[in-house]
């Protein structure tokens, strides 16, 4: 579907008569072969990437959700691996819904069900790689690879959270959003696991040992977690949105570790672990004799590996290491070696320092650590196969902007396998990089790769490298690419910053263009799949664009990924204002016609830079922007500024509402309603304190939209809004 842009002159003259608005709109974008809209509407022109794909334990088949149309509902494919040959096995669309008795919902409801029904986006294979589980519609399914044989185990509105199957292919173990069941593929039949009752308290997750007698258990009380209301204005009459939420103070982590039999029973829960931690990762040992965790501390100022003995339920720690400054990052992965013998974890503290991301091992007794991958780059992943000797890691050996799958075999031979030499070897994560799949004994290796001009696809790895899917439709070999080059330019403080200059390949470089940095956040110059946002502007408007990896971005070590603890809005805004002065200071670059955006922490940083920077940017578009730190998560912001009732003034010297009179420059607020991450009542007091000192600024609300701003036609509207008003402002005279 081709989705005009309507321009929203409309809209901001009613803002404008509630005295909020800024600057007039402009003209349309230039035309161009495919409008940013059209870049952002179904069917998507780069195709539909796999899904969640996932390698069959003996490495003969791999299974991903996809389809070949580039729209929203995914099938369940098949391919023979490393052959590449791949065929549909589930066609989602063949699934029918489960009846509804009383069905309440309004029409628009109902279509929207449809319009928005994403399919099969992922499966399991059982541990003998004979039978495929997924979940869809409400129902849970088993399909042979071949795709016969499909048939539901759960044929109705059961909750079916996390299945896994037991190590010896009996069971599939779930939980229905309390507590753990087990049903026998044999007998069909259904037995309770777990018995927790109290209001408020579940079992979040659980993990079957190796040996398959014994059943890892995560418990939590979530009663202390706060609430917030929202407003649906889309409706004859708005209605009231009530959701549960953390906020900075809430203290609400309340949480346990406990081991019960596979037939089930009372929880043995493990003494003398906090109740109060942020809990990473735990790990069996292979011979099922004990369990790893590794978990920071409230404060995030401390990290510790616990060992547990499950026939006990006991604890003794065996390592632990204290932030040297600012805070402990979450980079923490941990696994055992395949004897049991020694443990390996991930790490940026080394002999009390930060330093790179590196891998260190001990005995399982937290005896003799030493460095078993160490080096002047960071390591993203870790991981070992099951029946493996061979490490896997994610690694940025060559630039903190471009990774590599680096294995480390039992000799101590390192193989590298560069797969996009100027992209990314595997997915992106949060604050890390994802992992290749693999065979349980190692042997064959695949991955989700992607660069700037070709979203992820799957590629064999070993035995070698090539390409296995192609997604993308015809109109996306008509897209003309940018030059994507690495820069560098110092911080303030001295730090290197990189980032990734975004050109037009014969740009007129006796012509002074306009610029802007974007889609501002930390990793935002990583060289993976990022969209077409930056390319249009460089390819279509001859705009000069600058992708950066802001302080907080992981590929530069422990202290640069930390490194705006108490800080936030403040040091990264001294680096958007070199970042400017960058681009300035290139010779066909307007300096005085230079503009900012980001979402999220994005849009909260680009408020920020134009509110305490006011004159440095001509133009800012700020998406979703958090603009008071108290209203955010305890999770997110206790880690990097503390808790509010301790430290109050951190918390307004980091905040954009506290320099609402600074604004000078232009200023558009995107938002959606229904954000429930960041709420919209942060835009909303900025908007007030904005008003009472006098400015005028402007304004885009989403009113169905939540974070994502994605519903059908808001996406393409707000890329649209975003790119128009970055060029209506900055191509003024």
């Amino acid at each position: 579907m081709k989705l005009s842009f309507m321009p929203l002159k409309g809209l901001l003259v009613v803002v404008a008569a509630a005295a909020f608005a800024g600057s007039a709109l402009g003209q349309d974008l230039p035309k161009a072969d495919n409008s940013i809209q059209r870049l952002y509407s179904f069917p998507v022109i780069n195709g539909r990437s796999p899904a969640a794909p996932k390698m069959a334990p003996n490495g003969n088949q791999i299974v991903y959700g996809w389809n070949q149309t580039g729209e929203r509902k995914l099938d369940l494919w098949i391919m023979d691996y490393p052959s590449g040959k791949a065929k549909r096995i589930v066609e989602a669309a063949k699934i029918e819904d489960l009846p509804r008795q009383d069905d309440v919902r309004t029409d628009q409801e109902k279509s929207e069900a449809k319009l928005y029904d994403g399919g099969i986006g992922g499966a399991m294979w059982s541990p003998d790689s004979k039978q495929i589980l997924f979940q869809y519609k409400g129902r849970t399914f088993l399909v042979d690879p071949s795709g016969d044989n499909l048939h539901p185990i759960f044929d109705g509105h059961v909750t079916v959270n996390g299945p896994k199957f037991s190590p010896d292919n009996r069971y599939i173990s779930y939980s229905d959003g309390q507590n753990v069941y087990r049903f026998d593929r044999t007998t069909h039949f259904v037995k309770q696991l777990t018995f927790v009752s109290k209001a408020n308290t579940s079992v979040d997750g659980h993990d079957w040992s190796p040996d398959g007698k014994s059943i890892l258990v995560n418990w939590s009380d979530s009663s202390k977690t706060g609430h917030h209301v929202m407003m649906d204005f889309s409706k004859d009459r708005a209605t009231v949105v009530n959701i549960q939420r953390e906020w900075n103070g809430d203290l609400d982590v309340d949480n346990q570790i406990g081991i019960i039999s596979a037939d089930g029973g009372i929880i043995r829960f493990v003494a003398g672990l906090p109740r109060y931690m942020w809990m990473l990762a735990t790990e069996w040992s292979p011979d099922s004799s004990s369990i790893a965790v590794d978990w920071i501390q409230d404060d995030f100022k401390a990290f510790t590996i616990t060992k547990i003995d499950p026939k006990k339920a006991t604890k003794v720690d065996i390592y632990t290491e204290k932030a040297p400054k600012n805070y402990i990052p979450d980079w923490r992965p941990l696994i055992w070696s395949r004897n049991g013998k020694q443990i390996l974890f991930g790490t940026d503290i080394v002999d009390g320092k930060f330093t790179w991301r590196s891998i260190m091992q001990m005995d399982a007794d937290g005896k003799n650590p030493k460095k078993f991958f160490a080096e002047h780059f960071d390591v993203a992943a870790l991981a070992r196969p099951k029946d493996s000797d061979r490490i896997f890691l994610s690694t940025l050996a060559h630039s903190p902007l471009r990774s590599e799958i680096t294995i480390v075999e039992p000799n101590g031979k390192r193989t590298e396998h560069i797969v996009k030499p100027d992209g990314m070897a595997v997915p992106g994560e949060f604050d890390a990089l994802g992992l290749p799949l693999y065979s349980d004994d190692g042997t064959k290796v695949a991955t989700m790769a992607s660069d700037r001009t070709i979203n992820p696809e799957l590629y064999s790895v070993e035995p070698q490298i090539h390409r296995l899917t192609k997604s993308q439709l015809p109109q996306f070999d008509q897209i003309k690419w940018a030059d994507f080059k690495e820069v560098t330019f110092a911080a303030p403080d001295g730090a290197t910053i990189h980032g990734l200059l975004i050109t037009k390949p014969g740009l007129d470089l006796t012509v002074k263009h306009p610029a802007f940095i974007s889609n501002i956040y930390a990793n935002s110059a990583k060289t993976g799949w990022g969209g077409y946002f930056e390319n249009y502007a460089a390819m279509n408007l001859d705009m000069v664009v600058l992708c950066v990896d802001f302080r907080a971005s992981w590929g530069y070590g422990g202290e640069f990924n930390s490194g705006y603890y108490r800080q936030m809005g403040l040091i990264d805004a001294d680096e958007a204002v070199a970042a400017k002065n960058y681009l300035a200071g290139l010779s066909y670059v307007r300096g005085d016609r230079v503009g900012i955006w980001g979402w999220s922490y994005g849009g909260y940083l680009t408020c920020m830079s134009l509110l305490t920077k006011p004159g440095t940017f001509y133009a800012g578009v700020a998406v979703a922007p958090v603009t008071d730190w108290k209203s955010y998560n305890e999770w997110y912001t206790r880690r990097r500024l503390g808790l509010a009732k301790d430290d109050p003034k951190i918390f307004e010297k980091t905040s954009p509402i506290t320099y609402a009179d600074g604004l000078k420059d232009h200023l558009l607020l995107v938002h959606g309603l229904l954000d429930d991450n960041v709420l919209f009542q942060d835009t909303a007091r900025l908007i007030q304190r904005l008003i009472d000192h006098g400015k005028y600024f402007d304004l885009m609300v989403y009113p169905r939209d939540d974070h994502g701003i994605g519903k059908e036609t808001s996406r393409p509207h707000v890329f649209g809004r975003i790119m128009t008003y970055l060029y209506d402002q900055l191509i003024t005279p």
